[in-house]
Formats: C-alpha cells, structure tokens, sequence
C-alpha cells in the first residue's frame, strides 16, 4: 500500500505538472471507483497538488477538490501526449497493467488534460489491479472536514515526541497497530511501522500506554527518519511492485528495508534473525533480540 513517502512522492511529481493544466474529460471504467459524473470536472482547471497522510487532493479553481485515495494499489501514471486513440508505451512493464502500455487491464480512470490554450497536455491513469482506491469530488468544506478527521501528517510540525507520547498514552493496544492509526497519526502504514519500531529498538507487541516519554521520542525520531529517508529514494516498492512514480518507474526504498519481508533472514544489527508475526492482522517484521 503506498504510505506518505510513496504518496508525498507521487505528490510533488504531480505538482510539477498539473497545475495550470484543465480538463479536457474524463473516462471512467469503474463507476465505484468515481462514482460522480465524470462531467462534474470537465473544464477546470487545476491550481494545486496537496497531500494529508496517505490521501492526495487536486484542488481546482472553484475551489473543489477531487480527494484521491491509492488504498492498497492504486496508481497514478502521468504521460505528457497521446495522439488520439495511441496508447503510452513505457518500455519497461507497469505492474498489473498486463505489458508496458496504457491503458491497461488495471486502468479504472483516464483524465485528459489541456493547457491554457486548450491543446493536448498529457493524460492521466488511475490504474487499480484491486479496486479499493478512490475518488472523491468534494467542496473545500467537506475536503477539510475530512483532513481534520485525520491525525497529525507525521512529517509535520504538529507530530512531535509531546505528541505522540500523549496518543501512546491514551492506548493499551500494541504500539504498532496505534501509530498506524490513520486517526492518530496520518501516513504511517505497515512498511514504515515495522522500521520505525525497529530502529527504536522497540516490540511492537508491547502496550503503547507502556512506552517512556524518553522511548516516546525516539520512537517519533526513528518515524520521522526513515520517512524522509525513503522520501529521498522515491519511496518503496515492495515486493508485490504495485507502486510506481508518476513516470512508471519504482522507488528504491527497498534496497534499505531492514526488517520489512526480511523474516527468517539475519538481523542486520545482532546475531538474532528477523521474525515475521501477525499483529492487528497485519504481518509484522521484528527482531525479538533488538526490539524489547
């Protein structure tokens, strides 16, 4: 699933193309996925690209915004010209797409954009081979009705060590499923829960309520490093390849993972080896010798 690293990423390549740009229309290919009518953003255009934990938002002129959510394998694939009815060939496969080209079998979404002018400037994909990712047309209202049911972005200002201390506080569960707790804290997923805990040298099993204010701080430390790290290589791609920049091409967080699909392999700070455990039904990847 892409967590803040691959969205923020997914963001900022966005943001250098889209704004500006209007709509020329829309195709939709799964009407649960965009259950609007497509007519509803014909002719906007769009002013900014903006992010809140794992959800995008393309905020329009009339100050709508279509709220996107990737969910589990959404992607977004942006492709600066087509000739009419010419697929985009990227040379290389798009996971799930079933080749190198789009649209493909997982293509849902097909945006068509134009400059000021009104001519050809790009398309857009949403490809979900699962189809539990979405979009939302909504007013500005109800858009920051639905940030401010999120809890603090965990690359902001607001999420600090006083902060999360108080949400562990408030929680008897383990400490990974709360941090993962969009409500609690927005971005944070499985990848970067099992790394964070770990570079904190922390269980994931253990009580939230039980960490120190000091463990608490390094914990937030630990979350905030390895999201900017991996922000810094585009994100991860993980081993099932779902998630792909907006050029198709895969982050290379995965080449750092030290713990994330590493179970049964050696820990790479002890002699201990890497355990795999479900925990809030998600699988979770520690190392018992490192992380009390």
């Amino acid at each position: 699933m892409p967590e803040l690293p691959e969205v923020e990423t997914i963001r900022r390549g966005l943001a250098r193309i889209l704004p500006g740009k209007k709509i020329r229309w829309v195709k939709i290919l799964a009407a649960k996925q965009f259950p609007q009518p497509a007519a509803a953003v014909n002719g906007r255009t769009i002013v900014a690209v903006k992010r809140k934990g794992k959800q995008l938002a393309i905020v329009f002129d009339n100050k709508q915004v279509l709220l996107i959510h990737l969910k589990l394998t959404g992607q977004l694939v942006y492709v600066p010209r087509l000739q009419s009815g010419q697929r985009a060939v990227f040379g290389h496969p798009i996971p799930f797409a079933g080749g190198d080209s789009l649209p493909g079998r997982s293509t849902r979404i097909i945006i068509s954009l134009a400059d000021a002018s009104g001519h050809d400037a790009g398309t857009l994909f949403f490809n979900d081979v699962r189809m539990f990712g979405w979009l939302r047309l909504l007013s500005e209202k109800d858009w920051r009705q639905a940030m401010a049911e999120l809890g603090a972005d965990a690359l902001s200002r607001q999420f600090n060590a006083a902060y999360l201390y108080k949400v562990l506080q408030s929680s008897r569960r383990a400490v990974k499923v709360v941090i993962m707790d969009q409500q609690k804290i927005s971005g944070i997923g499985n990848i970067y829960a099992n790394e964070a805990l770990f570079r904190a040298r922390i269980d994931p099993r253990r009580p939230a309520n039980s960490l120190s204010r000091k463990e608490s701080e390094k914990l937030c430390q630990a979350i905030k490093a390895v999201l900017q790290e991996s922000l810094k290589m585009q994100g991860t791609s993980a081993a099932d390849d779902a998630y792909i920049q907006p050029d198709g091409r895969p982050g290379r967080f995965q080449q750092k993972l030290a713990v994330y699909q590493r179970a049964g392999q050696k820990c790479l700070s002890c002699s201990g080896t890497v355990k795999r455990i479900e925990l809030g039904g998600r699988g979770t990847f520690f190392c018992p010798q490192c992380q009390k």
